[in-house]
């Protein structure tokens, strides 16, 4: 594993992710700066940045993070139980986030806005789940309950 050729500490007080959070807000970072920030630390080799990047890219990109088992997560180096456990919760909270707001609401007119609204979340599933996914009466998503998990 190649880590990155930078470290946090080596950038300017300005572009670390954390600040560059606060100032620009998180969508202005990239998939592997917000995982550093969740993260928070790094190891003696490699800074919360470098670490983020590295796990990135051995798990193939965000949505193969979030289907990995959070065991898997605690047994690779420079991972453990809090930082697996800081990541998983932040992986989730994007996922519900998605449908809080209710005047932003996924609207269901077809088959495929099912498949839209449910592929990146089911997409990582080791198991088969059955769901049905509740909707007002002008078609927007009120919530989505899972009755199997096989």
């Amino acid at each position: 594993m190649a880590a990155a050729s930078y470290r946090i500490r080596d950038m300017a007080t300005s572009e670390r992710p954390r600040e560059r959070l606060r100032r620009q807000g998180a969508e202005a970072l990239s998939a592997a700066e917000l995982v550093a920030v969740l993260l928070g630390t790094g190891t003696r080799e490699a800074d919360a940045l470098q670490l983020a990047q590295m796990l990135l890219t051995d798990v193939g990109g965000v949505s193969a993070l979030r289907g990995m088992p959070f065991e898997a997560l605690c047994i690779r180096r420079g991972m453990g139980e809090a930082k697996a456990a800081r990541l998983k919760a932040g992986l989730e909270l994007g996922i519900r986030s998605a449908g809080v707001n209710p005047d932003t609401r996924r609207l269901v007119r077809a088959p495929e806005d099912v498949a839209d609204l449910l592929r990146y979340e089911m997409a990582s599933l080791e198991q088969e789940q059955f769901r049905v996914i509740l909707l007002d009466t002008r078609n927007r998503v009120v919530r989505t309950v899972q009755l199997y998990h096989g």
